[in-house]
């Protein structure tokens, strides 16, 4: 092989490597996981369906309907589902979390969260 063949091969060679390499997509995120940090909810049991992702603080906020739940926060969450026109604290518990845990069943349809200080 000449020295033009050998060095065409080579530049073939890490082109395609290169190429490949970028070309490549970035892995996505798990639909079945719930980044550091979040609360999500799944639309079926066992981490199923469309996935809600929330950031929270302390307080109250509604929900996507949920069926599986998972807390990746520092926080206690406590999951609800709301009496319609009410609000947090209104309806009935279903399942209260600590932090970095989750649900794949919490017991009926979540449609709100309490979020408690650490």
């Amino acid at each position: 092989m000449s020295m033009l063949t050998k060095s065409l091969a080579a530049v073939a060679v890490t082109g395609a490597l290169l190429g490949g390499a970028f070309a490549t997509p970035a892995a996505a995120a798990d639909p079945n996981t719930c980044p550091k940090g979040k609360v999500c909810g799944w639309s079926g049991k066992n981490r199923t369906g469309t996935r809600t992702v929330l950031s929270v603080e302390p307080g109250c906020y509604p929900f996507t309907a949920a069926r599986s739940v998972s807390n990746q926060t520092s926080y206690r969450i406590e999951f609800w589902h709301i009496t319609p026109g009410t609000g947090c604290g209104y309806g009935t518990r279903l399942i209260t979390l600590k932090a970095h845990t989750y649900s794949n069943d919490p017991g009926g349809t979540v449609t709100g969260i309490g979020v408690n200080a650490k």
